[in-house]
C-alpha cells in the first residue's frame, strides 16, 4: 500500500516502488485519500503523477454513518467527482461525534487523519490484499530522523516500510527531494506550507495566518463547525476568528507568534 498524499515526498516514493526492481514482485495499491480540503494545485499535481508516471493512482472517501455500531467505509472516486467542498470531513465530524465523544479534531484529540485516511486505505488494501496481508510504505525523510523515526523502530517494524530512508545509499532528503524534482516535467505548483488540508490545525499559527492571507476556501466552514459542536481545533483553543484577527496584525507582530515546527501527518508527505 502506497498512500499518495498530494506532497512531494510520497510523490517521489510513489514513482520509486512503481519503478524499482526491488518491488517488482508485488501487487501495488498507490491509494489517495481525499478529504474534500485539498487545494486544486494538490488535485492537478497528482493528476499529473498518473499522466507524466502513469502510476494508477486509486481515489477513496471514507464513508460515515450516523448510526452507533456502524462503522467506517470507503468508496472509490473519480477526478469528476471527487469532493473539494469539505464533505468527507464534515462528515468523519459527525461520525466521530454520534458517541460520547464530542468535539473538533485537535491537539488533546487528533482523530481527523486516521479516520479520514488510515482506516479508509486499509479497508481498501484488507480487501484487495486480504487483513493485513501487505507492507505500508511511509514517506519520511532524513528530516524525520530521530525525531519520529529511528533506525531500531525502522528494524522493529513488520508491516511498515521507509523507502526513502532505506533504499538508497543514504537517506533522501529535503535537498535531494528539490534535486530530483528538477528533473521532472511537472511540478507541486504551491509551497509546501499551503498543502493539504488548507487549514489543518497542526499547522503553526504563524503556517494558518499565512494560509488565510494567501486565500482558503474554509474560513466559514469552520466558522459552521464550530458553533455546530461548540468547539475550536487551534493551537491554545484558537478560534478560525481568532486567527482572522492574527492575520490581520502587522506582519512584524505576526512574527512573534509561536512558532513551533508544525505537527507532520499522513497528510503532508
Amino acid at each position: 500500500m502506497v498512500t499518495v498524499s498530494g506532497g512531494r515526498s510520497s510523490a517521489i516514493m510513489a514513482k520509486h516502488i512503481f519503478e524499482s526492481e526491488k518491488y517488482s514482485k508485488y501487487k501495488k495499491v498507490f491509494v489517495f485519500c481525499n478529504t474534500g480540503m485539498e487545494r486544486p494545485e494538490t488535485i492537478d499535481f497528482l493528476k499529473n503523477i498518473e499522466k507524466f508516471w502513469q502510476i494508477p493512482i486509486i481515489k477513496i472517501e471514507g464513508v460515515y454513518s450516523k448510526e452507533l455500531g456502524t462503522g467506517i467505509k470507503y468508496k472509490i472516486v473519480n477526478w469528476d467527482n471527487l469532493n473539494m467542498n469539505a464533505l468527507p470531513f464534515s462528515e468523519m465530524i459527525e461520525h466521530k461525534n454520534k458517541g460520547v465523544f464530542s468535539g473538533l479534531p485537535n491537539q488533546e484529540a487528533p482523530y481527523c487523519s486516521e479516520n479520514l485516511k488510515t482506516i479508509p486505505a486499509k479497508k481498501l488494501c484488507d480487501d484487495t490484499f486480504g487483513i493485513n496481508n501487505y507492507k505500508i510504505a511511509i514517506g519520511f525523510r532524513k528530516e524525520d530522523m530521530p525525531k519520529r523515526i529511528s533506525w531500531p523502530e525502522i528494524k522493529e517494524q513488520k508491516q511498515k516500510i521507509y523507502p526513502l530512508l532505506t533504499d538508497f545509499q543514504t537517506p533522501i532528503s529535503q535537498l535531494d527531494l528539490n534535486r530530483l524534482w528538477k528533473k521532472e516535467k511537472f511540478k507541486l505548483q504551491i509551497h509546501g506550507k499551503y498543502g493539504n488540508c488548507e487549514l489543518c490545525w497542526k499547522k503553526s499559527d504563524n503556517n494558518l495566518i499565512e494560509n488565510i492571507i494567501f486565500g482558503t476556501r474554509f474560513i466559514d466552514w469552520y466558522k459552521n463547525e464550530e458553533q455546530k459542536y461548540n468547539s475550536k481545533s487551534f493551537r491554545g483553543h484558537k478560534s478560525i476568528n481568532d486567527l482572522i484577527k492574527l492575520s490581520e496584525l502587522p506582519r512584524n507582530l505576526k512574527l512573534e507568534l509561536e512558532t513551533e515546527d508544525d505537527f507532520n501527518c499522513v497528510c503532508s508527505f
